[in-house]
């Protein structure tokens, strides 16, 4: 069948099957829904939401008729309310009511009832059969004896009082601790209360403390990790008692500095008895406050007791305090600097662009702020992405790109003469390999962007940038001999005080510096990052030389082959090694006199398969002595020295005309290309700032960048000259 279909048919049809079937067009096209209330006080509202179609949501306080209400499915959603101190329980707390076109409304009913409590007794201490003698009574004349642990449900709300009698077996009189006691019970709820049976007389109780420790992330029983100044932390007080009990005890905690009383605290009992020994696996066993690091100062001490005001009666009164001499108990509380990082996006060749803004930067700091040694940071972003010409990232890092891209960061941070760490973020195309490199003992270190993986990634990569070799757990390379826990376990508690609730790490957990899950930082980490933190006299601080001529001179030895790439001349702080090693570097003239020599140990990367070591150094020389310098070379460990000769050396002058072409590709983005064979590397720099965005390599590169003014620094492997190109819009 073929022809032109109407859409005016359909409709058509149906009126003349409407009218076929006796159907009226005029009737109702709304529906009504009543809701009715009841069970509660007068005066008191009740609370429900009546939702439906069309996002239809009305609250309603008392019996009510709705109407000209959109045929379909409404639910009433009915919440508890108080009246004084009285629950009161919706039943249904939901339903679901169909509401059709119609004159006659649906109806929904809601009951309002007294909501019950529950009230579990525990007895403990009798011999086995024999029953105890605890009665329950509360409101309403209620009454009930207990003669074993039990849970009594039912309960109206108010106040219960549980007695305890004396019970014989066999011929000894078991007395009940406490004979009296009151406790509350409210709707909904299951109260507590124990009741300890013994032979002993009353007072034979004696309660003491074992110890207490004050922990920031991690701490031994002990105590033995000192605290960093003005970082919050948290107090655990482990109370005992000589014998099975029912007591409820406060603690007292004063907090001192140098001697004189700073802050009082009590602290109510975690739990309905008091262990007979400590125990860290819960917080339950212990009396912990949280305490603000404005307390958590230089000359700290702190003295506790238990029972400060005598409501429990003791065999011994006298051994309450700890410590018991009397004497507030000294911490050792060290200062580290605020860690100064530079958050730097890398963009690689491929386009991608590591995602790190000033909206997201801190979420790349919260693992390295719960975990490690440190009272505040202070992280800015820098602005234009990082390009970089190496080749994308790989899994593996079989191409070494991860390596050369750190080499650069380094590079970078030396040219930009900066006392901040800087950290690198990129975007790989893999979720499962290489998620960071970074520098042992160094102040350059990158990682992934995938958050909040990202976040674990740089605490590990930092803790490599403050001296930590890696932990054994997950096959890595370059594990720490001396490290004492075996699996890479953290050996003692760790505790996250971040959280918002405060949340234990067993022993169990792994170290950060390892590769395996369940991560935490171990006291062995924790003491040798805050010594690192509190000795290191690099580790925030700029350089003490002005700026001034530097030869940027910098490389790698990778799978045993040294790597010099081409040097630079900028202005910036001098950064020189910090001592003799293995490795020297030096500039010699055409008649081969030295005009510069160094002697280095290259920085060890961390996480890199190919065990990767780095060098990067901004020599302080005039312009005059660089020009001078016809060579490079680096030599070290018995490896094939690697030289790099200027080109005006082999070619031409070093002022001959240069070959460059600067378009704009894309919108925020420059193309340029040039003759690599002149030039192995251009560093290209913005002409306003000056700052570094990429040093570029192969004679093509593309950079990000709305900048219509660059200066680009050409390097001739040894000497480098400066251009600045205008790119046209």
């Amino acid at each position: 069948m073929s022809g032109r279909f109407s859409p005016i048919r359909p409709a058509t049809l149906l009126l003349a099957l409407l009218l076929g079937c006796g159907g009226d067009p005029t009737g109702p096209s709304t529906g009504s829904l009543a809701v009715q209330v009841s069970g509660l006080p007068a005066g008191t509202s009740a609370d429900l939401v009546v939702t439906g179609p069309g996002g239809f949501n009305r609250p309603l306080a008392a019996s009510q008729t709705l109407t000209a209400l959109t045929p379909g499915t409404y639910t009433i959603a009915a919440s508890s309310v108080s009246a004084g101190s009285t629950a009161f329980v919706a039943t249904p707390a939901s339903q679901s009511v169909a509401v059709s076109k119609s004159d006659t409304p649906s109806t929904a009913s809601v009951s309002y009832g007294t909501a019950s409590g529950a009230l579990t007794v525990t007895v403990v201490g009798l011999p086995p059969g024999t029953a105890a003698a605890v009665t329950v009574s509360g409101p309403n004349g209620f009454s009930q004896s207990v003669t074993a642990t039990q849970t009594l449900t039912g309960l109206a709300q108010g106040s219960y009082v549980v007695g305890a009698g004396p019970v014989s077996s066999g011929g000894a009189q078991y007395n009940g601790t406490p004979a009296s006691q009151t406790v509350a019970v409210a709707g909904n709820t299951t109260s507590s209360a124990g009741v300890v049976y013994s032979t002993g007389a009353v007072g034979s109780l004696n309660l003491r403390i074992d110890g207490l420790y004050l922990t920031q992330s991690v701490q031994t029983y002990s105590g033995s990790v000192p605290l960093v100044k003005g970082r919050d932390g948290y107090l655990r007080v482990f109370v005992t008692a000589n014998q099975i009990n029912a007591s409820r005890p406060t603690v007292r905690v004063r907090f001192f500095n140098s001697g004189l009383l700073t802050s009082t605290v009590t602290i109510n009992a975690p739990s309905g008895s008091v262990p007979q020994s400590p125990d860290e696996g819960t917080l339950n066993s212990s009396w912990n406050i949280p305490v603000s690091g404005a307390l958590i100062q230089p000359n700290l001490s702190i003295l506790a007791d238990v029972d400060p005001t005598n409501a429990i009666a003791e065999s011994n009164e006298t051994d309450n305090v700890f410590p018991a001499s009397g004497t507030a108990l000294a911490l050792s509380v060290r200062t580290t600097p605020t860690f100064r990082v530079h958050l730097v996006p890398i963009k690689q060749s491929n386009g991608s662009v590591g995602n790190v803004t000033s909206a997201n930067k801190d979420q790349f700091l919260t693992t390295t702020m719960k975990i490690h040694p440190l009272a505040a940071y202070d992280a800015d972003v820098r602005g234009t992405p990082y390009t970089t010409s190496a080749p994308v990232v790989d899994a593996n890092n079989t191409n070494n790109a991860w390596t050369t891209i750190l080499s650069e960061l380094s590079t970078l941070r030396n040219t930009d003469g900066s006392s901040r760490y800087y950290f690198g973020v990129l975007h790989p195309g893999y979720t499962s390999g290489v998620a960071g490199i970074g520098y042992v003992d160094g102040r350059a270190a990158m990682g992934w962007d995938y958050l909040p993986s990202a976040a674990n990634v740089a605490a590990h990569e930092w803790g490599h940038n403050w001296g930590r070799n890696h932990a054994p757990c997950g096959g890595p390379t370059g594990v720490d001999p001396d490290y004492p826990y075996a699996n890479a376990a953290i050996g003692v508690y760790g505790l996250d005080v971040t959280a918002s609730t405060p949340t234990l790490k067993p022993p169990t957990a792994t170290d950060v510096m390892g590769y395996c899950n369940n991560q935490w930082i171990s006291d062995y980490t924790y003491l040798g990052v805050l010594d690192y933190l509190t000795t290191s006299p690099a580790v925030a601080s700029a350089s003490v030389q002005a700026a001034q001529p530097c030869l940027l001179v910098w490389g790698r030895i990778v799978d045993g082959r040294a790597v010099l790439e081409p040097a630079f001349e900028v202005l910036t702080h001098p950064r020189l090694p910090a001592g003799a090693g293995p490795y020297t570097v030096e500039g010699t003239d055409e008649s081969g006199s030295r005009v510069f020599s160094l002697s280095f140990t290259p920085e060890q990367v961390a996480d890199d398969p190919h065990g990767a070591q780095l060098f990067s150094f901004a020599i302080p020389l005039p312009s005059e002595r660089v020009t001078r310098i016809a060579s490079l070379r680096m030599a070290g460990e018995g490896r094939a020295a690697q030289t790099r000769r200027s080109y005006s050396m082999t070619r031409q002058m070093r002022s001959a005309p240069v070959s460059l072409e600067a378009r704009r590709s894309a919108p925020g983005r420059v193309a340029l290309r040039w003759d690599a064979s002149r030039h192995p590397m251009v560093m290209v720099r913005d002409a306003k700032t000056g700052e570094v965005l990429s040093l570029a390599r192969g004679g093509a590169t593309e950079v990000f960048t709305d900048k219509s003014d660059l200066d680009l620094v050409l390097s001739n492997s040894v000497q480098s000259r400066q251009l600045r190109v205008v790119v046209p819009r």
